[in-house]
């Protein structure tokens, strides 16, 4: 909202810069997303505006359902005081939403001097972000870094790039990006202490930065104070809670995530990697179904209902589940049958071990991460590569690492010597 005049709105003085409505002595200040709903309507008054352009300039792209977005738009109405006699939106079935009343200072007019070309950088760099490889993440990075040099005022911009960044740290493309991320975030919240996104990613970064879960839990509380409703801030608090043995709050924010997006996989594939760490593998199993009605092709979904038989001994459904996730990542079907070959010579141990000489040789096509390296040395009976796959792990400072005191996958390890100095290195959440 940098950069924004204020303007008139069906007898509303819109405030973009402070998030409010006023009128005579009234004024009510609007969740930040709800101000972006607000300006995207106000920017072309009377045109039609898809949910995926609105999902794509409010929500940034994120998958969403029905519901949320009826929901805002129904929160935007309240406070707008729209009755009906006084309309301000207008929702066409089928096709989205349009302004219907028209505003007296144009907000397309405000934002046209720097802020056109913040907002042209900022879509351009939320496409390329919308790609998970490792080119269009640092392809992103460039954008939103032209975005903040370009108006370095811009919370948004800001935001963005702490994203980005951190994402760049998930992904394993390098150790320091969650420092950086953190003072991205910094800045975003220092510009506009009302950006719930801002507080959000400052909480996860400031997580992964520090280790610190107080000072990254009330980021996160922050943010949900200002938007209850932002989904990014109940995955990154799910994390948190999970990282520190809280299984029951954990589980109760990777809920309402998927209750606010139903139709998020992300969202979906959060909760089942919380539930495993939880070793509530009959509860993964049931939410692997579920994600299964958005769609038969997701990996990580096929790969948590495979650990989860395999944690309850079902060792047959869980190589036949294992088998499906690598097979939808581009695995040829002569090396699937050499896998299944494997666990029918020498079971399940003999599945990991070969399942693990295939990353090793890259014949995949993604960039195996050493936890999951980790994870199938562990279980193939290999302590020795497992700790080597850890050590790497944690070099790379892999945010999975941080589960390490509970993930079932490494049960294997634990009675090692060598695992307590593996915690230690791990720097844990404190």
């Amino acid at each position: 909202m940098s950069g924004q005049r204020p303007f008139d709105l069906g007898g509303w003085r819109v405030d973009p810069a402070l998030g409010t409505l006023s009128r005579e002595s009234q004024q009510t200040r609007l969740e930040p997303r709800l101000m972006d709903l607000l300006l995207l309507f106000a920017a072309s008054p009377g045109r039609v505006i898809a949910k995926d352009e609105i999902a794509s300039a409010v929500w940034g792209g994120r998958a969403i359902g029905d519901d949320t977005l009826a929901a805002a738009v129904s929160r935007l109405r309240s406070a707008l005081g729209e009755s009906k006699d006084k309309r301000f939106i207008e929702t066409l079935p089928k096709r989205g939403y349009r302004l219907v009343a028209t505003p007296d200072v144009g907000v397309a007019q405000a934002t046209a001097g720097q802020d056109s070309e913040v907002d042209a950088l900022l879509s351009k760099g939320r496409a390329a972000l919308s790609v998970p490889l490792p080119q269009s993440i640092a392809q992103a990075r460039i954008y939103f870094e032209a975005a903040v040099a370009a108006d370095p005022k811009s919370a948004p911009a800001h935001a963005a790039l702490a994203e980005t960044t951190l994402v760049q740290h998930q992904v394993g493309q390098g150790a320091s990006f969650a420092a950086a991320a953190k003072a991205s975030a910094l800045a975003a919240t220092a510009l506009d202490p009302d950006f719930a996104l801002g507080w959000s990613l400052l909480g996860m970064a400031t997580l992964l930065a520090d280790r610190d879960f107080a000072s990254a839990d009330l980021a996160l509380h922050k943010a949900l104070a200002l938007d209850a409703d932002l989904v990014a801030a109940h995955r990154a608090r799910a994390f948190a809670l999970t990282a520190t043995g809280r299984f029951v709050e954990a589980e109760r924010e990777a809920r309402r995530a998927v209750e606010l997006e139903p139709l998020s996989v992300t969202a979906r594939i959060d909760l089942i990697q919380f539930l495993l760490t939880a070793r509530r593998f009959t509860q993964v199993l049931n939410e692997a179904k579920k994600a299964f009605r958005l769609g038969s092709n997701l990996s990580e979904a096929w790969s948590g209902q495979g650990w989860a038989h395999a944690f309850l001994g079902n060792h047959r459904d869980a190589v036949d589940a294992l088998l499906e996730s690598i097979r939808l990542l581009g695995t040829d079907a002569p090396t699937l049958a050499r896998l299944r070959a494997a666990f029918h010579t020498g079971g399940f141990e003999a599945f990991c071990a070969a399942g693990a000489d295939l990353l090793d040789q890259q014949r995949v096509m993604f960039v195996p991460r050493p936890m999951d390296m980790a994870m199938l040395r562990a279980n193939a009976g290999q302590a020795d590569a497992a700790f080597t796959a850890l050590e790497e792990a944690i070099r790379r400072d892999d945010p999975v690492a941080l589960l390490l005191p509970w993930l079932p996958h490494v049960d294997r390890l634990r009675n090692d010597p060598r695992f307590p100095s593996m915690l230690a290195r791990a720097r844990l959440v404190h």
